[in-house]
């Protein structure tokens, strides 16, 4: 029987429907849906005895593995909500981390352990499943693999469904770190519908390129299971290196690749993709930032037999729009610089305002609030983000409706596009920018992902960020650094670009550099680059 609201009983239904199939991989080791059965009911055991239970929250504390999908799925089965850690974070960042959400166990293995020892005398006290004691430490509070392969497995805790069932970590506009909560009510929403609407199955091998600490992991994790699919586990060194990447998409045979552009772009430079047997893909879907123009039809015709959907939702409410798209209209769009974000997903409600928090029916852009079933329950312990990011709006009948302030600039499409594949979706959506990176240059807003996208497009540049270089007593500038991928010719680059932006959003100046930084999620870090513009030109 399917559990309507329950994440944690997602490995029990797929276990039941077909034990002896592959539940997942990672290099060499597979683990059957019974055997994963198996283990997920024995870590909750081990967690039980720890004193673990329904509502509190565990730390994982892994590198990618299958000890990672079984540390999901063991929370949730001994009631509690998992707290992704990101295992490369600074020590203080995760005693942080351990301290806010009140972590009293962390999953974790021996790779972790030199991270254990220094996070410990930062942090309140806390147990360890996976690691055995160290020499100068008492076994008590620690559990082995071993010790927990030893154990009976426990059926499910008895939860509901607005009872937590994660808490993802990322960092907010200060660089703090900020907790989102979500339910297994919001959770096991989104899990069905990603599944339903990209028609996953038990025959897809879903690429899992995301680490567990990033909301893109809940595609595979999550929306995998629901779906009994293979989720196929990346290691982290095979995403430093595209062409042992692309070989492992290939040897695993995977159907579903599920990433962030930038991944997406090193694969075509460098990851032999030509040269690689990847025709068991079958859905590429590419999001969490602004996919350049020119890169994304590269992408289409190295996998002219696989569908492309345009994904989009921040964190706080997982995927909320979609749009399923060809080569054909990616072509008609190609002057907008980049695709739509698309049609609102089933059980998602779009509203866009303007700065009084008027309804925009029109295609004038305005801030994008959103409505669905799969929304966060809130910031962990964060009243005051709380307030500021949920509005109350008066529904039909009387109801008292809460909406999410995406932050997202946004407007509607004033033309038809591709005929969704889910009934009655409303109008498309095109995406503008980020209301928190509108600038102000001589007096006029501009925002700077509309001007990143116009010049990613240009054929000299691979990928491009734009920054305003502050002037002290003179007007500031804007300026555009750019990764490029051929002899560069900026001289004419700002025609090319006056065709395109208005005449104040045209940079004033260009500056190449080899490449950009990325966040531990694998996006270019464009908080970092802005502020380096911020300041002094580079030397």
């Amino acid at each position: 029987m399917t559990h309507r609201f329950l994440l944690s009983d997602l490995v029990v239904d797929a276990a039941d429907a077909h034990p002896t199939a592959v539940a997942a991989a990672c290099d060499e080791n597979r683990l059957t849906w019974g055997q994963l059965e198996g283990r997920v009911g024995r870590l909750a055991a081990a967690l039980g005895q720890v004193g673990v239970g329904r509502g509190d929250r565990v730390g994982i504390y892994l590198h990618k593995s299958l000890e990672s999908l079984v540390a999901v799925h063991g929370i949730l089965r001994a009631g509690a909500a998992y707290v992704p850690i990101d295992p490369m974070a600074p020590p203080e960042t995760i005693a942080g981390i351990i301290e806010d959400c009140g972590i009293t166990t962390l999953v974790s293995h021996e790779p972790r352990r030199a991270g254990i020892d220094r996070v410990r005398p930062l942090a309140p006290a806390f147990n360890v499943i996976g690691l055995a004691a160290g020499p100068e430490e008492s076994g008590s509070g620690f559990v082995t693999w071993d010790d927990v392969e030893g154990l009976d497995p426990v059926p499910p805790v008895s939860v509901l469904g607005d009872d937590l069932a994660y808490v993802m970590y990322t960092s907010g506009s200060t660089g703090k770190p900020k907790g989102i909560m979500h339910t297994h009510r919001s959770g096991r929403s989104y899990a069905t519908m990603s599944a339903e609407l990209h028609g996953l199955g038990p025959a897809d091998r879903m690429a899992n390129f995301s680490p567990l600490h990033f909301d893109m992991s809940t595609f595979e994790v999550l929306a995998g299971v629901v779906a009994g699919a293979r989720v196929v586990l990346v290691p982290e060194q095979y995403l430093r290196f595209p062409a042992s990447l692309s070989q492992y998409l290939a040897d695993q045979g995977c159907t579903t690749l599920y990433t962030v552009p930038s991944l997406f772009q090193q694969l075509l430079s460098r990851g032999a993709l030509t040269d690689r047997d990847l025709s068991a893909v079958r859905w590429v879907l590419p999001a969490g930032e602004v996919f350049p123009p020119e890169p994304l039809k590269q992408l289409i015709e190295v996998f002219p037999n696989a569908r492309f959907s345009n994904v989009y939702g921040p964190a706080e409410v997982n995927q909320c729009t979609y749009y399923h798209f060809s080569m054909a209209h990616f072509d008609a769009d190609r002057d907008r610089g980049t695709l739509p974000i698309g049609y609102r997903c089933p059980d998602a409600d779009l509203l866009v305002v303007d700065d009084d928090d008027r309804p925009i029916t029109g295609p004038e852009p305005g801030q994008l609030l959103v409505r669905t079933a799969t929304m966060m329950a809130g910031y962990w312990n964060r009243p005051d983000l709380n307030d500021r990011a949920f509005v109350e709006r008066a529904g039909p009948g009387g109801k008292v409706e809460r909406w999410y302030r995406t932050g997202d600039i946004v407007s509607w499409a004033g033309r038809e596009m591709e005929p969704p594949v889910t009934p009655n979706p409303g109008q498309c959506l095109l995406y503008h920018g980020r209301q928190d990176n509108q600038v102000k240059i001589r007096g006029n807003r501009v925002e700077l992902e509309m001007v990143e996208a116009a010049v990613a497009s240009l054929d000299e540049v691979e990928q491009a960020v734009v920054g305003v270089r502050i002037q002290p007593g003179g007007d500031d500038e804007l300026i555009a650094r750019f990764v490029a991928k051929g002899p560069v010719a900026s001289a004419a680059w700002r025609q090319h670009l006056a065709a395109r932006l208005p005449v104040y959003a045209v940079p004033s100046g260009y500056e190449e550099v080899e490449s950009f930084p990325l966040t531990p999620s694998g996006k270019i870090d464009r908080r970092t680059v802005r502020e380096s513009i911020a300041g002094p030109p580079p030397c």
